[in-house]
């Protein structure tokens, strides 16, 4: 009879820590998401179907209206309905320094912005001269 007691208390307990400990997290990462989104404002970028070479520059302004530094992360993202390239075929330049390759996760930027501070950027993205296939990639920038 203890035993099974014990066991009714031990699986209610687990159950609570679950429920409380999924509800923290939750509520702790929707509210995460909510303060970047309010305090990073971006103009929105979306292109489709680039090319080899393509000499397109995207103008991206990144604008903190907050009384902090904040940082800031910006990513290519693909259009999921699309059958995209894939990322090491994409080759891009920001503010005409180093030309790079777009890693897996599709981050391009890790910064951080003062109190009241806008940046621009300037992106250049094209589709690397050693890719043979099908030349449709089609995404947006995103600023978490």
């Amino acid at each position: 009879m203890k035993l099974k007691t014990y066991l009714i208390c031990r699986i209610i307990f687990t159950t609570l820590f679950l429920i409380i400990s999924t509800t923290v997290w939750f509520t702790r990462k929707v509210n995460v998401y909510h303060d970047i989104e309010s305090n990073i404002i971006s103009n929105q970028i979306v292109f489709s179907d680039i090319s080899k070479n393509d000499n397109t520059i995207y103008h991206l302004k990144l604008e903190n209206k907050e009384e902090i530094k904040q940082k800031v992360k910006v990513y290519i993202m693909p259009d999921i309905m699309k059958n995209n390239i894939d990322n090491n075929y994409i080759k891009y330049q920001i503010n005409n320094k180093d030309i790079k390759t777009l890693n897996m996760d599709g981050m391009i930027i890790v910064d951080t912005i003062d109190s009241l501070e806008e940046k621009d950027i300037e992106l250049k993205l094209w589709v690397s001269d050693t890719y043979n296939g099908d030349l449709s990639y089609s995404g947006r920038v995103v600023v978490a």
